[in-house]
């Protein structure tokens, strides 16, 4: 990262942005604005599909930017002001017990059906109109790749400060969590070649290796840390392939939480990256 080459870690001016940066990355934390990526892709998912069932061929459309802008910033408040104070998305945080895992997959849905709501489908022109039942099948592997995305973040990663690398501490159940995760994946797909969604499909076919990879290589949180990141990752660019707007509000909290993480931890996160440090 740039910033890194300005203001080097141990610098005066990072000592001053420092202490400026550990009160608002202490705000940011309270309110989850790194869990706004996976807000942000499932509302922008039901976007991109009522999209593709209006004009299965378009791409890096920036017409709906405006309305999915808005959108976004609903979802944003709704996810701040009530979802996170409330504990009602804690998704990466902890290991979910099957009713929070229900809510987190009722949540997801609804952000989805948000996103895809289009005065269009129930008035207007016939041309316009889209067949209901058809509607809920193409969510279907929406759901399902989100399911699988979920699972992946039963394993838990935390950073150590003092080193400024990430561990997960609890492999229990890798087997039947990682196994179930790369079945969602690979049902996703298949769905989504069947519905002719090429951008479900391949997102869900390039993010397949990620949980699979965790799944059969040795315990390590790099392996972890490529099936968090990744595969929302993947399903994020698809998505701006059509909805081009996409990748503005992503860019800018991307790197807003990139330049307070590195003030406050000398880390850069989100990242790229992963550790390769061998594990104890």
């Amino acid at each position: 990262m740039l910033i890194e080459k300005i203001i080097p870690v141990g610098s005066d001016l990072y000592s001053v942005w420092r202490e400026y940066s550990s009160k608002l990355g202490k705000k940011i934390d309270s309110q989850g604005w790194v869990q706004l990526f996976s807000i942000w892709t499932l509302t922008v998912g039901g976007i991109v599909l009522s999209m593709d069932l209006s004009d299965r061929y378009i791409y890096w459309e920036w017409s709906g930017w405006i309305e999915g802008s808005i959108k976004l910033l609903l979802v944003s408040i709704v996810f701040i002001i009530i979802l996170k104070p409330n504990g009602m998305w804690t998704a990466g945080t902890k290991r979910l017990n099957i009713k929070e895992f229900l809510i987190h997959s009722a949540i997801g849905s609804i952000l989805l059906v948000f996103g895809l709501f289009d005065l269009e489908m129930i008035k207007g022109s016939s041309e316009h109109k889209i067949d209901f039942f058809h509607v809920l099948l193409s969510l279907v592997p929406y759901i399902f790749s989100f399911l699988s995305c979920l699972i992946v973040f039963q394993f838990k990663i935390e950073l150590e400060e003092d080193k400024g690398t990430w561990n997960n501490f609890n492999w229990e159940h890798k087997f039947e969590y990682l196994s179930i995760s790369v079945g969602f994946m690979v049902l996703a797909m298949f769905l989504g070649i069947f519905l002719e969604d090429p951008v479900v499909s391949t997102a869900a076919a390039v993010s397949i290796p990620f949980p699979l990879i965790a799944l059969i290589w040795p315990n390590h949180v790099r392996h972890l840390q490529r099936a968090r990141f990744y595969p929302l990752f993947t399903f994020a660019m698809f998505l701006s392939v059509r909805a081009a707007w996409f990748l503005v509000p992503l860019a800018v909290l991307f790197f807003t939480l990139r330049m307070v993480n590195y003030f406050r931890y000398g880390i850069v996160h989100p990242s790229f990256g992963v550790d390769f440090l061998e594990e104890e």
